[in-house]
């Protein structure tokens, strides 16, 4: 039987019913993916090198490391944050299914009160992970809210990347690594970097540059260690 126009309001309560369920099977499949890869850290010292500070460290990385990195911090508890659009909404949802706490704002956005509010909320986490170059890019470029969020809160910025040696690069903004079933993945992290508060605008370009070289540095080395790894 041919469809009618009088089928489309049918199809659509189809879709919105499946929508609580979707973030769940997203979560799903993200741990059935990696759960079968082999992972391998280098630059784990700079992880723990931190320890002495009582501040939540905060992890900074590239967009394109959606979702390996929600994988790899999984069930910890650690806040994220995410944009309080209708797509920040189902994204919630997914890292909630996968064990964070999903904030709902932007550290470079918001106005003095969210920013307030967002600083709160860090400084009571275990720590958390926020993409240094935003939910909108550009790629790879270092944005300066969450260096304003390190300074505020006293928290180490603690770079990490992620490379495969088998991926599908999405044709998004950020080109998201998904990695290959049974693939191998390195995980490197890099020193950290401590944002002196009452830091200037000028210094914390300077943090800037620092985060956005240090990044790509270490998403070089997972790169390289990911085509030896044994």
């Amino acid at each position: 039987m041919n469809s009618t126009i009088h089928d489309k309001p049918k199809k659509r309560r189809n879709i919105a019913a499946l929508a609580p369920v979707l973030p769940r099977l997203a979560a799903a499949g993200i741990r059935l993916l990696h759960r079968t890869c082999r992972f391998k850290i280098v630059g784990e010292e700079n992880w723990f090198g931190v320890n002495e500070i009582e501040a939540p460290k905060i992890a900074a990385f590239w967009h394109f490391t959606y979702p390996t990195i929600l994988y790899f911090f999984r069930d910890r508890g650690y806040l994220t944050i995410t944009s309080r659009s209708r797509d920040g909404e189902f994204a919630a949802k997914i890292v909630e299914s996968l064990g964070f706490f999903a904030f709902r704002g932007s550290p470079g956005k918001g106005g003095a009160a969210a920013l307030k509010s967002m600083i709160s909320v860090f400084k009571k986490s275990a720590g958390g992970g926020i993409v240094a170059d935003g939910s909108q890019g550009p790629a790879e470029i270092a944005q300066k809210g969450l260096l304003v969020l390190a300074m505020y809160s006293g928290s180490p910025i603690i770079p990490v990347s992620f490379a495969a040696d088998r991926c599908r690069r999405l044709r998004s903004w950020d080109k998201t690594m998904i990695p290959m079933p049974f693939s191998r993945i390195v995980v490197s992290y890099g020193p950290h970097i401590r944002v002196e508060r009452n830091a200037s605008s000028e210094e914390i370009e300077k943090y800037r540059v620092q985060l956005d070289r240090t990044l790509n540095e270490i998403t070089a080395r997972a790169r390289k260690e990911a085509g030896a790894f044994a």
